[in-house]
């Protein structure tokens, strides 16, 4: 789970999954490789947790580049813009903490709604709009839900699978 010059470093991690004993068995030599995770008996899960870390790397970013064309259709440089928007990613374990309390209240069903978000511009730049739409569609299908007055954490409840 992380770069391949990091391979083998104290950063890097790697997620398991599948029968237990043969985890336990050969988790001495794949702890060379990375931190080991072992995530369970069933075999997908790992690949599972590979797959949603790239969907929040990918997305991460694209809307970096997004959001550097945005205001580079205004005629600022790139490097006027991203050293705060890179701290505004580095600020965001300090919105979400170490994810135990976002990831209880996501399983409760909890958005206290005491943050708010908004978004939009792209058109009117010339900056492809593919993203914010994405965005914003969680956004007009939560406040459909009646959750317009709750906090962002409840787009997770028109994101995740439906029962």
């Amino acid at each position: 789970m992380v770069p391949a010059p990091a391979v083998g470093t104290p950063d890097a991690y790697v997620y398991y999954s599948g029968p237990r004993d043969t985890y336990d068995r050969h988790e001495p030599v794949l702890s060379v490789i990375g931190r080991p995770k072992y995530l369970g008996e069933d075999p997908g899960l790992a690949q599972l947790f590979y797959q949603a870390h790239l969907d929040v790397f990918l997305t991460s970013l694209s809307s970096l580049l997004h959001a550097t064309a945005l205001v580079a259709s205004a005629g600022v440089a790139p490097a006027d813009f991203l050293p705060d928007a890179l701290q505004t990613l580095t600020d965001i374990p300090a919105m979400v903490g170490d994810g135990a309390t976002l990831a209880g209240e996501l399983a409760a069903g909890e958005h206290p709604g005491d943050v708010s978000t908004a978004l939009r511009t792209s058109e009117a730049s010339g900056v492809d709009p593919e993203l914010p739409k994405a965005v914003k569609s969680h956004y007009d299908r939560a406040i459909a839900a009646g959750l317009g007055n709750r906090n962002w954490t409840a787009l997770y409840e028109v994101i995740r699978p439906q029962h």
